[in-house]
């Protein structure tokens, strides 16, 4: 049988090695490598499933074909089992045995390429990670060193442009002006490419919530594009109730938000056309804000819709039919919306216009705990520092009741509170009556905070006569020993009224 077999396999073009047991088998696979091995089961000094075992452990690149009594007591599951690739029964011919042995080959020489082919994709994918942190490193650092210039050029066209260096006449006005328009757009740029940057490595958006109210906002960021709107001949209309409700926010973000979709409006709306800013009203558990920016511009095709997102991607067309921008403004503002919890989508028929709907979480206790308290205590909790929260109440000497100070008070208070609190800790405002500091502090510390903010406060004249300063911290790990009793204690202390 074994000079037979080694016969037919030398008729099919290939070169085979005997052996009479299976240790001689193993002896001869020390010394040279071999493709295919042939065994049968039953075998003086070591019976095929025992040899098997030991190739498939000692040998993997090696494929077995095991030769099978007809009628025998094993099954193909039993031969499988052990490492064989498969399995033809005796007797057998010699187009069987080519069949077989065919197979084997085309899947070994498969296995080989898709090995091959892993590896290459393998160093490729190295490669690019490594091409792309060096495109993020470059960005960074030449991003980083654009703004000096910049900031400096922005100053001395704005000393200009106010009379510091004398009179100007109309054509150098006009011509500072031109100039300090796109030193705006160029600065904007660089601040979306550093954005890009953060994100990119890894250290997303470092976000400063606040109470604010939304109207207001998408009124700077309508004020950008005063100019640009007169020229091309588009309505910008904010329908935005000075009534909404509160939303905690990072101001500045958002109005980055808001410049990102109307600038993608103005781009893709021709002239005598509209983009309306407004609300959807509340989330089914009133959480969070629905808005919407709608553009009655040509549309986003379905092809492009669940890819206006990606970074870099720019599907649509301008009305000119030129493609303008870095492809990363509908990006970053996904990251934002994204890091305030909530999400953003764009809905589009072809030529009936764009909406871009998100949402924003309603100012509250609940969203206080979700967006500041936990990340800030789980952060403590991580770093194995302390965390403490500072109340600061107004109170009338005369009722002896809490205050609610005047909004030019509170304004002065605000802007005194973030003089005094450090970058990483949070001040959040709640209806003109409390404050709350969210501080990396121990309760010592928190207490001194506290005494500055009485002393600073009071004698800053920034509150009314009549008005006492008081507060009251409470601390992790010094009053609960853990986590979760802190954030229940916490309840007692943040309250909306």
């Amino acid at each position: 049988m074994r000079e037979m077999v080694s016969k037919i396999i030398s008729l099919l073009g290939h070169e085979a090695v005997t052996a009479g047991n299976g240790k001689q088998a193993l002896e001869i696979l020390k010394n040279q490598p071999f493709g295919i091995m042939i065994t049968d089961i039953k075998m003086p000094e070591m019976d095929g499933f025992e040899l098997m075992k030991v190739v498939r452990d000692q040998f993997p690149g090696t494929h077995i074909i095991c030769m099978t009594a007809h009628g025998g007591t094993y099954t193909y599951t039993d031969v499988v089992g052990v490492g064989a690739a498969d399995y033809i029964t005796k007797p057998f011919t010699l187009d069987e045995m080519r069949a077989k042995l065919n197979r084997v080959i085309r899947e070994k020489d498969l296995i080989v390429d898709l090995t091959q082919k892993s590896t290459e994709l393998h160093e490729a994918n190295e490669e690019l990670k490594r091409l792309d942190q060096l495109k993020s490193t470059f960005v960074s650092s030449v991003s980083h060193e654009l703004r000096t210039p910049l900031t400096v050029i922005k100053e001395f066209i704005s000393l200009m442009l106010e009379g510091h260096v004398g009179a100007l006449s109309e054509d150098q006005r006009e011509y500072l002006g031109i100039a300090n328009k796109n030193i705006i757009r160029l600065t904007n740029l660089i601040e979306t490419l550093l954005d890009f940057s953060r994100i990119e490595s890894g250290k997303g958006l470092k976000l400063r919530f606040e109470p604010t109210r939304l109207t207001a906002v998408a009124e700077d960021a309508a004020m950008t594009f005063s100019q640009q709107l007169e020229e091309r001949g588009v309505t910008l209309e904010n329908r935005l109730d000075p009534d909404t409700p509160l939303v905690l926010i990072d101001r500045n973000r958002l109005v980055e938000v808001f410049i990102n979709l109307i600038g993608n409006g103005i781009k893709f709306t021709p002239p005598g056309g509209k983009i309306t800013i407004d609300s959807r009203g509340l989330t089914e558990k009133r959480d969070y804000l629905k808005i919407v920016v709608t553009d009655t511009g040509v549309g986003i095709s379905p092809e492009d819709l669940p890819k206006v997102f990606d970074r870099f991607y720019q599907g649509g067309r301008t009305q000119t039919g030129v493609i303008t921008g870095t492809g990363l403004g509908l990006a970053i503002a996904k990251e934002i919306i994204e890091a305030h919890q909530g999400y953003i989508q764009a809905e589009s028929k072809p030529e009936s216009g764009a909406s871009f709907v998100f949402t924003l979480p309603v100012f509250g206790t609940e969203t206080v705990y979700n967006l500041i308290l936990n990340p800030m205590l789980e952060e403590a909790e991580r770093d194995r520092a302390p965390f403490s929260m500072i109340r600061v109440d107004f109170w009338d000497q005369r009722t002896k009741r809490e205050s609610v100070l005047s909004h030019e008070s509170w304004e002065g208070v605000m802007y005194a509170l973030q003089k005094m609190v450090r970058s990483i800790d949070s001040v959040v405002p709640f209806q003109n009556s409390a404050v709350y500091i969210f501080s990396f502090n121990d309760k010592k510390l928190a207490k001194e905070i506290g005494e500055r903010v009485q002393v600073k406060l009071t004698q800053g004249n920034y509150i009314p006569k009549g008005i006492d300063v008081r507060f009251r911290s409470y601390s992790y790990p010094k009053d609960s020993r853990t986590k979760e009793e802190f954030l229940k204690g916490c309840r007692l202390y943040l309250r909306e009224d």
